[in-house]
């Protein structure tokens, strides 16, 4: 495979991104006859009669502390009886060193617990890389193992029958399974709708002094004519609306602090999310391949004049000084806060309003959206994450403890498990309010100085480096939080209008994914390097001379074999 060499030099190169290494060449003699399938009548929970390590390869965000310090971990450990022995990798390199150690085939781990890429699945399953969760002639250290699903993974199998519970129209069994019939990977699921898109934010407190001070209406500002015509947050429809309402923001002291040049009217990370945002209001939600909204077929969405429509309003937004200059040097959510706190931030996308603004300001925050415009009066349209992503648990051909390493999967995907990855354990890290269990409350010792979610991240890898294997709404939307309570009700805003640009279920082969891999690397640089350009004024795409010449560059990177490849799927997964 081309991509052998390659994915190896990348290995050796990143060794140093990776740690908590030691003692996992060690080779345990394997004792089938210590394994409990079904626990014992004292802890259903335990696995092993004796311990034994499980060696697992995990991404690990700098946030967090190593794996085997994290509250959930420990837990796990105590209550199966296995002991953990983690592979670190930095989740800048993770998907390189994973990629690599499937090729190298050199001393893999027991289990890749998370983020495992779906086109690697494809590639490698042909070669016998990982077992599938659902075949039935599975065989691991002389033993007729199976379906590991049906045998040994109840919890997980009673979700997957029950479509995890949601009420939606995708298939959690077509997600999962592959061309070949066979499941290589357990679903990560997420029903929570505040997580399942990105928020757009802006400042109600804003918008209401502009009213009650009664501003002159600029002539560039045509959305309405008077101060008292200014929308609500809740109101703003196109965004048309949403843009004058910048400028508002940008010619008056919007924040009251006596400063009229001071304001930010909008900003985000390296234009993540809000570029999706604002081109949602012009028909699509992402600036690669997506689904056409009638689901006829793929398209590429830099090549639509819905992107060009993006790029000029997003130039206007930087000309006018509506658009913070620095957006694209903006990489981190500390970055962007550091406007957020100072009370200078208009509008802004984030996960919550506290995390850009602190605590201070964070009330006088609202969502809004998703808008349309002249260009787009269909249906608004917000990007938004599928419930199911076969990006979950893999686990490599040949380990002897496959059945244990099912069997603690399986716990994962129990009440237990969603609770332990979401917020750690009852009684301790977070308790009940009532016996009927309505809410609960989570406690940050005192004296903790960092965030809540800081706190989090010293007891599970959900925060800051993986997606919970189930995110689920049950137990995560009863918390006692007066911030959090308010974020899901505004979260609501967004849920009937979410869009997934590809479906789930799609899969592409080995041919596919190898043309998409060639294509994309050079497209996609050249897809970012034209938008700064446009944005920043290198370029115009209200000029059609350097939007054709931008369009046939797009040709010559070969954008049309990347979406004949996505189409050529989309046919056979709807023939």
């Amino acid at each position: 495979m081309k991509r052998i060499l390659s994915c190896i030099l990348t290995l050796a190169m990143a060794l140093g991104l990776i740690s908590g290494l030691a003692g996992c060449g060690r080779k345990e003699a394997y004792n089938p006859d210590n394994f409990l399938p079904n626990g014992t009548a004292e802890n259903p929970y335990q696995i092993v009669k004796d311990p034994i390590t499980l060696n697992i390869f995990v991404p690990k965000s700098p946030m967090n502390p190593h794996f085997n310090e994290m509250k959930m971990f420990q837990k796990l450990s105590q209550l199966t009886n296995l002991n953990f022995e983690f592979r670190e990798v930095d989740t800048s390199a993770y998907d390189q060193v994973r990629s690599a150690a499937w090729e190298s085939k050199d001393d893999l781990p027991d289990l890749f617990l998370f983020n495992n890429s779906v086109s690697e699945q494809v590639i490698y399953s042909q070669f016998g890389a990982f077992d599938a969760f659902n075949d039935p002639n599975l065989t691991e250290a002389g033993i007729q193992v199976g379906s590991l699903i049906d045998n040994y993974m109840p919890n997980y199998k009673a979700l997957l029958d029950s479509n995890f519970g949601l009420d939606v129209s995708t298939s959690a069994r077509e997600v999962a399974t592959f061309s070949d019939g066979k499941m290589y990977s357990t679903l990560c699921v997420n029903n929570v709708p505040r997580d399942l898109t990105f928020k757009m934010f802006i400042n109600q407190s804003w918008i209401e002094r502009l009213r009650e001070d009664n501003v002159a209406i600029p002539s560039n500002v045509t959305s309405f004519k008077t101060a008292a015509d200014i929308p609500d947050a809740s109101d703003i429809k196109t965004v048309e609306e949403y843009v004058d309402i910048l400028r508002l923001f940008k010619r008056y002291d919007a924040n009251g602090n006596g400063k009229a040049d001071d304001e930010v009217p909008v900003s985000a990370k390296e234009m993540e999310y809000l570029r999706n945002f604002l081109l949602a209001s012009y028909g699509y939600v992402f600036h690669g391949v997506e689904i056409k909204n009638d689901g006829s077929e793929l398209t590429y969405v830099p090549a639509e004049e819905a992107y060009r429509k993006y790029l000029a309003t997003a130039r206007t937004m930087m000309e006018e000084g509506l658009l913070d200059t620095s957006v694209f040097s903006i990489k981190t959510d500390s970055q962007l806060a550091v406007k957020g706190v100072e009370g200078r931030l208009g509008s802004f996308c984030s996960a919550a309003a506290y995390i850009t603004v602190g605590m201070e300001h964070e009330s006088e925050y609202t969502t809004f959206g998703p808008l349309t415009s002249e260009y787009y009066s269909g249906t608004p349209l917000q990007w938004g994450f599928s419930n199911f992503s076969a990006t979950g648990a893999v686990i490599p051909s040949g380990t002897e403890k496959v059945r244990e390493v099912a069997r603690l999967l399986d716990i994962m995907y129990s009440e237990l498990g969603c609770q332990l990855i979401a917020y750690g354990e009852e009684g301790v890290d977070w308790t009940w309010d009532d016996e009927e269990k309505t809410s609960w409350t989570f406690h940050v010792p005192d004296g903790w100085t960092g965030s809540q979610e800081d706190y989090r991240a010293t007891i599970t890898p959900n925060v800051g480096t993986a997606s919970a294997l189930f995110w689920n709404y049950d137990f995560v939307g009863k918390m006692n939080d007066p911030i959090i309570t308010a974020l899901n009700r505004m979260s609501e805003r967004y849920t009937p209008y979410l869009k997934s640009p590809v479906p789930e279920q799609l899969k592409m082969n080995e041919s596919e994914y190898n043309q998409i891999e060639t294509v994309s690397a050079s497209l996609d640089t050249y897809i970012a390097s034209s938008e700064y350009d446009f944005i920043k004024g290198n370029k115009y795409a209200t000029n059609d001379a350097d939007w054709n010449e931008y369009l046939r560059k797009l040709e010559q990177y070969n954008y049309q074999t990347l979406l004949k490849c996505y189409n050529d799927a989309y046919l056979r997964l709807n023939s």
